[in-house]
């Protein structure tokens, strides 16, 4: 989802492990007061943070809690990275932006220029389901109001997480806590929509799965973020009914005109799935007459 934001963040990231491991780490030191140095992270003993600004003979030891933010210097690779992106390779990115984020763990709980690349992890979780991954995560960052864009998105990835895998009544308090549980109008963001409608989809309210996501597909067409996958929701909905020609019909669309996104992905699944479906049922069937 929000794939514009998704791709614009991937083409501007790829983390050059080579850097990350190093220690110290460089960065820029941001006091509430607004007094901010360049220097060094030296280390971390508890509560404090020894920082070196390279004027000082030693480190300076500063309270965790009065920093108002760690901006880490982060080298990018935005040729590799989409390249990879290109390639689908989902895993492999994972890998390399865990790998580089590991050095500044034990620095997650203060504020810092981090959260960017934290927010794309979250969704890479997503994408290949490790959705207790991207729901540790996207909690984390929907809970941090400084950047309200990374907000936003978090409480989307969050609801998501929660839905895909399968905990139905905690998405539904996260709806309410969001004001999302209230009655869709003129002006409800697609993303909401979408997001109440796979919940509907869930709990098997099909009807009003489908008149939710119609509205996604009616109302925001525009959006390519929210359509492709308003209309992948639609394709699952008519197998989940039994309307597989509706079903199939939509996949087509799909595979026509989404090439290399994970709705294409999901519609060449979804096509296997409605195979097998269309088997057991004929068997099944097959079976009844004979028992007659």
């Amino acid at each position: 989802m929000n794939k514009a934001i998704l791709n614009s963040a991937i083409a501007g990231i790829l983390l050059v492990g080579g850097v990350a491991q190093a220690k110290p780490l460089p960065a820029e030191l941001v006091m509430g007061n607004g007094r901010s140095w360049k220097g060094q992270v030296v280390s971390r003993d508890g509560d404090w943070i020894e920082f070196s600004t390279g004027t000082a003979a030693a480190p300076i030891r500063i309270g965790a809690g009065t920093i108002k933010e760690l901006r880490f210097e982060v080298e990018v690779n935005a040729e590799k990275i989409s390249e990879m992106m290109e390639n689908r390779e989902f895993e492999r990115i994972i890998d390399s932006l865990s790998r580089t984020l590991d050095p500044f763990s034990e620095y997650g709980d203060i504020p810092s220029n981090l959260t960017k690349y934290n927010s794309l992890l979250m969704e890479l979780y997503y994408q290949t389901k490790q959705y207790g991954e991207s729901l540790a995560i996207s909690s984390k960052i929907a809970g941090d109001d400084r950047n309200p864009i990374l907000q936003a998105k978090a409480r989307v990835y969050r609801a998501l997480a929660l839905i895909d895998s399968g905990k139905s009544d905690e998405a539904k308090s996260l709806l309410a806590e969001y004001g999302w549980d209230q009655e869709s109008t003129a002006d409800t963001v697609p993303e909401e929509l979408y997001i109440k409608a796979k919940l509907m989809a869930m709990n098997g309210e099909y009807s009003k799965a489908m008149e939710s996501v119609a509205k996604v597909i009616v109302f925001h067409g525009h959006d390519p973020d929210w359509l492709q996958p308003a209309e992948m929701l639609c394709a699952e909905v008519y197998a989940e009914l039994g309307l597989y020609d509706s079903a199939e019909e939509v996949c087509r669309q799909i595979l026509i005109l989404y090439k290399n996104t994970p709705e294409f992905d999901k519609a060449k699944q979804l096509r296997v799935k409605i195979e097998k479906l269309r088997a057991e049922k004929k068997l099944e069937e097959s079976l009844q007459s004979e028992e007659v």
